[in-house]
């Protein structure tokens, strides 16, 4: 049986031996190099070289990710230097915000959605006197049951107005209107 010195000097030169041969893979080369780190804890334990080596790979990985996640939700605290951008947001499964990228709001992309809406709000006009109140429950992301009691009409009106507003949305954005 290996004494624990040994069974860390056998993990490391496994660890070595992945990294020389995959040394064109930067990723892994990161997840390696944690691994490295992980490795020489003096509160790990250490049995086998197999079952270390994979423990402190699998180790290294959520480590990495939990500080990329860190990393984003640190970003998303921190104000950018321009007003004129603005950060493109998602929530995770968990709940929590991640900031992916920031786009630049221009006057050509203001321009192009003031005419999209106009263009909603004209034909939602044509839909009779509840289409109007349909796409503002639309646009106020209001449910089907809240913007049929606002409108005064039934829940399948609603669903038909809406329907024919985000066949006529998509319309306008592709084109062929």
């Amino acid at each position: 049986m290996l004494q624990i010195d040994d069974v860390r000097i056998e993990t490391m030169c496994r660890l070595y031996m992945k990294n020389k041969a995959r040394a064109w893979d930067s990723e892994y080369l990161d997840v390696l190099d944690t691994a490295l780190n992980l490795a020489l804890g003096h509160r790990r334990v250490a049995e086998h070289p197999d079952l270390l080596c994979r423990n402190v790979i699998h180790d290294a990985r959520r480590t990495i990710r939990r500080s990329e996640a860190n990393a984003r939700r640190m970003a998303a605290c921190r104000p950018l230097a321009d007003a004129a951008r603005r950060r493109v947001s998602t929530t995770a499964a968990d709940g929590s915000l991640i900031v992916e990228m920031f786009t630049h709001d221009t006057p050509e992309a203001r321009a192009l959605a003031t005419e999209t809406v106009q263009e909603l709000t004209t034909f939602a006009a044509t839909l009779g006197p509840h289409g109007l109140g349909c796409l503002q429950g639309m646009l106020d992301m209001a449910t089907v049951p809240d913007s049929a009691r606002q409108t005064g009409v039934s829940v399948p009106t609603v669903e038909r107005a809406r329907r024919a507003i985000r066949i006529h949305a998509r319309a306008l954005i592709s084109g062929t209107a």
